[in-house]
């Protein structure tokens, strides 16, 4: 088994599997898919990238919750 990599989420250090997807991450921190943005590294994500996007270590993630409102 591979060592794991650490990647920041949302500022906070996180020991992960390496190669895990952005995708994975979401379903490991329990967020809705649609009410949420990512940006990986300072880049806006594509919904359509999760499932090819591969964290490495030292990535800095965040991930935004979109609410609606006025």
């Amino acid at each position: 088994m591979a060592a794991k990599v650490t990647v920041f989420a949302n500022g906070k250090a996180r020991q992960v599997d390496p190669h895990k997807t952005v995708a994975a991450m979401i379903r490991d921190l329990k967020l809705i898919p649609a009410a949420v943005l990512v940006e990986r590294n300072g880049r806006a994500l594509l919904r359509q990238e999760w499932e090819k996007e591969k964290v490495e270590h030292g990535d800095r993630l965040e991930f935004v919750r979109v609410v609606a409102g006025g």
